[in-house]
Order: structure tokens, then sequence, then C-alpha cells
């Protein structure tokens, strides 16, 4: 009996501990299972952000490439912090448009030249070479064409955007130059031998002579400051409204020099007086220099408009236009500076030799309207840096006066335009 019973419970001992070995084995297998599966969903939660990633890249990459606009706004450093696919999208294909917005502020230099045609009025030119007539006396009158020849202008300027704001300041500065203008004159011949015998005696012959070159060119300068706001668009492809002041300077110069003159050959001499001898010829000769300067000087408020329009590709749209109201002076100044020589000597003690000279002036205040239109072409070679031809016009009304005196006075126009090369870059 005894026996029995210890068989019994070493057979329930066994079976208790072959319970407990069968649980601890299933135990571990659940732990390993649990590991699996959690290894399992680490990488599918890692698969698919990097597919919802590249689905975001895919759709940015597509509207770059049918849109053909601006990078992002913001910089390539702020977005590879955020995604680093997207970095990738900086070397795509695609052309290069203008520099992206961005926050920071954006500093522009610019400058720009070529050929330039003048317009409006002439400057006064008239002439009158009547001394030299051999007829003695009568109109021999004309005038020139001096209007300008072909000249040449440049400029440079600058233009800056505050950080993330729509102002600007900027200003520039222009300088043009017209070609020399030219005329010229001749007179003179023999003078009919009736025309002296009364006053001469039979026998006199005499000629006379006369001459006159005239140059005119101009110039111009003008500085603008002004502050200005984006309206429409951003960046560089924005309109950009402007407002300030605007200083120009007018200036034509007009130099002169006329000679003229008379010969005699009497058919007998002619007594001068007691205690000198008769002299059988006589002549005159008289030249005339005269330096003319007609200016206007002002300055005013000027408004204007300025803007690009993305084209195909690289390519891009210029325009810009200023108006403005002057205040200043027109200022007409002549210097004529006489010299007369008479032969012989002698003759000068009677009077009408030597030299002379004679300054005239005339200032007054006025006001003159200016204007101004550019429109081009330009074509970005990078992000930063554009080439622009344009063509560009400056008008200026009533600017230069031509007369002395209150009563009579007379102003001109000028308009100058003509083809510009320019260069811009953005920092």
């Amino acid at each position: 009996m005894t026996k029995t019973v210890v068989s019994v419970l070493a057979i329930a001992g066994v079976v208790a501990m072959a319970g407990s070995a069968a649980r601890a084995d299933s135990s571990e297998q659940v732990m390993a299972r649990l590991a699996a599966l959690e290894k399992e969903n680490a990488a599918i939660r890692k698969e698919n952000a990097a597919l919802r990633a590249n689905k975001a890249l895919r759709a940015q990459n597509a509207t770059l490439k049918s849109s053909g606009a601006h990078p992002a706004a913001a910089d390539a450093g702020s977005v590879g912090k955020r995604d680093p696919f997207a970095a990738y999208a900086a070397d795509l294909p695609a052309a290069y448009k203008a520099r992206p917005v961005d926050r920071n502020g954006q500093f522009r230099v610019w400058g720009e030249g070529g050929a330039i045609w003048s317009g409006g009025g002439a400057p006064a030119s008239t002439y009158d070479l009547a001394a030299a007539n051999p007829a003695i006396f009568q109109p021999n009158a004309g005038s020139f064409d001096l209007l300008p020849k072909v000249g040449w202008q440049a400029a440079a300027g600058f233009d800056y955007r505050f950080a993330e704001s729509p102002w600007h300041v900027s200003g520039q500065f222009r300088y043009w130059q017209n070609g020399r203008a030219s005329g010229n004159a001749v007179a003179g011949g023999a003078i009919e031998a009736q025309l002296l015998a009364p006053a001469f005696g039979p026998g006199t012959t005499g000629s006379s002579y006369g001459s006159i070159n005239t140059d005119y060119q101009e110039s111009q300068w003008l500085a603008d400051a002004a502050i200005g706001r984006d309206v429409l668009g951003s960046g560089a492809s924005a309109m950009q409204l402007k407002a300030g002041l605007r200083v120009a300077e007018v200036v034509g110069k007009t130099s002169s020099l006329s000679n003229s003159g008379f010969n005699f050959n009497f058919g007998a001499p002619l007594p001068l007086g007691a205690g000198f001898p008769p002299f059988g010829s006589a002549g005159s000769s008289t030249s005339i220099a005269t330096q003319t300067r007609s200016s206007f000087l002002g300055a005013g408020p000027r408004i204007g408009v300025e803007g690009s329009v993305p084209l195909a590709g690289s390519w891009a749209f210029d325009y810009a236009g200023d108006a403005a109201v002057l205040f200043g002076y027109q200022r007409l100044t002549s210097t004529a500076t006489s010299n007369t020589v008479l032969t012989p000597a002698i003759l000068g003690l009677l009077g009408g030799a030597g030299s002379s000279v004679t300054f005239t002036t005339d200032q007054h205040f006025a006001t003159v309207f200016n204007a101004d239109l550019q429109v081009g072409v330009s074509y970005w070679m990078t992000p930063n840096v554009k080439l622009s031809a344009s063509y560009r016009l400056d008008a200026y009304f009533n600017v230069l006066n031509q007369t002395f005196g209150t009563a009579s006075r007379v102003a001109i126009d000028r308009y100058v335009h003509g083809p510009q090369l320019g260069i811009s870059a953005t920092f």
C-alpha cells in the first residue's frame, strides 16, 4: 500500500513538472512572436513614411514642370531640413527664372547704355552775311539745321527691397550727350565798279568776302531717388509703383565764328589829310567769335512704374515709365568777341578798329514737364543675373530758351530716343 501511494505521488509530480515545462515553452514562443510583429510594424511605418515623402516630391516636381513658375519662396536650407527629398528638386532641368522671392532683403544693381537720336525744336541758327554781299550791304541771310546728331547715353542705378516687405528704395543716375551738329556758309566776290565810282572815283575796284561756321551740341544729366511698393505680383516679376524726387539739367552750347571784310584798289590815290601820304588801297577785316549757352536746371516730384512679365523659358518682358514736373531756371548767355583790323593801319585812328567783348544774359524761373518710357526683353543668364535689350524715350517740353528778353521768349522741346543694352544683378 505504501509503495502504491509513493508511486502515485511520483507520477503526479512528474506530470506537474511536465505541465510547468510546457507552459514555459509556450510563453517564450508568444514573446518571440510579439517581437517579430513589432519589427514588421516598424518596417511598415517606415515604408509608409517614405512613400508619402516620395508622393509629395512627385507632386512638387509636377507643379514646377507644368507652370514653369519661380522656385518656392522658402530658401533651400529650410526646405532641406523639413524634407530631405525636396532638395533633389533643385537638380531638375528647368529654365532659369528670376531669383526666388525670399524673406531676406534683396539688393539689385543695374547698368545700361546705347545710342540716341534727337527730335524736337532746333536751336536758333540764323545768320546774315550782308556785309560780304558784293551788292554792298544787301540782305544775304540764311539758317542752319542744327538739330543734334546721333549721340550716346549711359545709366546706372540700384533698387533695395526691405526684408519681409513690399517696400523698396531706389535711385539712378543717367547722362546723355548728342553728336555735334554744324553748318557753314560763305559769300563774297567782286564789287561792281559803278557802285564804287561815286564814292571813290572812276577806276576803283573792290571785293568782299564773308564766312560763318557754327557748331551745336547738347548734353543732359538726371538723378532720381524714390520709394516704391510692389502692387502686383512679387519678387522680380512684381509691378512696382514709385514716388520720389528728380533733379535734371539740359544744356545746349553753340559756338560760332564769322569773318568778313573788304578790299579796295583806288583808280587814283586818295589823300588822307595834311601830313599824311595818300593811299592807293584800303581794306578791313572783322572776326566775331560767339559762345552761346542755353540751359535748364530744375528739380521736382516724380512718379513712376516698373515691372517685368515672365515669358517662355528664361525670357521676360520689361517695362518702365516716369513722369515729373521740374521747377527751376532757364538761363541763356552769350559772349561775343569782335576784332576789326583796318589797312593801312593809319585808318584805325579814324575809328572802327580794335577789339570788343559783348556779354548778354537772360534768366527766369520756368516749369518743365518731363516724361520717359522704356520697354524691352530680358534673358535670365542665372537666377541672379539677366541681360536686357530695350528702347527708351526721354522728353522735355519747353526746356531750352532761345531768345533774349521777355516779350519774344521762345523755348524748344527736346526728345531723345534709342536702343539700350543692359545688365542687372540681384543679391
